[in-house]
């Protein structure tokens, strides 16, 4: 019990010695505000000293024994009744003692607006009057009073708000950089999606184009079917006349061989039958029975080939239309 009602009166004693050393350290105060320039004053909150540091002894309850030779009804009475006082004591729960904010002074409030506001010549001139008054005894550091809660409360809240409007600025600023960002974006979607519309349309134009080529090209296929079968009988019949030539000319040598055994054997002399390579028959000269013939065939071939021709311009218009 002593202990607790020496706790208010030590908390009491430390406060005095801050303020006495807050007095004795202004003149040092103002030397270093003068040297090292302006600076901020902390609101500093001092709280009293708490019941939580103590250790309670717990005492055991086997030590509490009536002892021989005194066992009067008062004495018994007496040491229940305080055991009973010791269990309610720890068995009450700690309360802490409630924080006792210690208001700004009124030339810390002032320091602190001359800082915020730039004016460090008025600034100077009110430290160096004040402490150079709190020296020579006129005022004292405690006269000077506090100021009201409702002066801090509207600091700290502007101090806030400014706090608030940085940031308000920041998140605009970073909201504008999101939406040009944005519209970039919607920009450059709106172009692919373009693009990619003109690129399907030109591939269903190719599909469609591919699919009526595919039915053209099916439309002359019997067509083409009929020239290749005309190409093989064409073909199959050179090789039956070039097959009837040869046996042809094989029959004329066989002739000439004869009439030439004849002529020796009888003295004739027939008339010789060559067959003249295709070569010399071009250099040789040509009778007017032979210019006919080949003017003849000629005019046939020319014929044919422009019959042949008719039927191929025919075909491809269509194809390329």
């Amino acid at each position: 019990m002593a202990t607790q009602q020496g706790t208010p009166s030590s908390a009491l004693r430390v406060l005095e010695e801050a303020l006495g050393m807050g007095v004795s350290a202004a003149g040092d105060t103002a030397e270093a505000v003068a040297a090292e320039g302006a600076y901020y004053l902390e609101q500093v909150t001092i709280t009293e000293a708490s019941e939580d540091d103590y250790e309670y002894e717990e005492i055991p309850d086997d030590n509490y024994s009536i002892p021989e030779g005194e066992e009067d009804l008062a004495k018994a009475v007496q040491m229940v009744q305080e055991q009973a006082t010791d269990t309610q004591i720890l068995e009450r729960k700690t309360v802490f003692s409630p924080k006792h904010t210690v208001p700004e002074a009124i030339e810390d409030f002032l320091c602190n607006f001359l800082i915020k506001m730039g004016m460090t010549r008025t600034l100077d001139c009110f430290q160096s009057e004040w402490y150079e008054l709190i020296q020579k005894g006129i005022t004292e550091l405690r006269d000077g009073g506090i100021v009201p809660d409702v002066y801090t409360q509207n600091m700290l809240l502007e101090n806030e708000n400014k706090i608030l409007k940085k940031d308000l600025k920041h998140y605009k600023q970073a909201a504008d950089k999101a939406r040009e960002d944005l519209l970039k974006t919607q920009k450059e979607r709106d172009f692919h999606r373009m693009h990619h519309k003109r690129i399907v349309q030109e591939k269903n134009k190719l599909i469609n184009d591919l699919k009526r080529l595919k039915l053209h090209y099916a439309s002359y296929e019997p067509a083409i079917r009929v020239l290749h079968e005309k190409h093989h009988a064409l073909l199959k019949q050179k090789m039956l006349t070039s097959l009837e030539r040869d046996r042809a000319i094989g029959q004329i040598s066989g002739l000439q061989e004869t009439l030439k055994h004849m002529e020796i054997g009888h003295g004739y002399h027939a008339p010789e039958f060559r067959v003249v390579p295709a070569c010399r028959k071009e250099n040789a000269p040509e009778g007017p029975t032979q210019k006919g013939l080949r003017e003849a065939r000629e005019q046939s071939k020319c014929k044919a080939k422009a019959k042949a021709n008719t039927k191929v311009w025919f075909l491809f218009p269509l194809i390329h239309a």
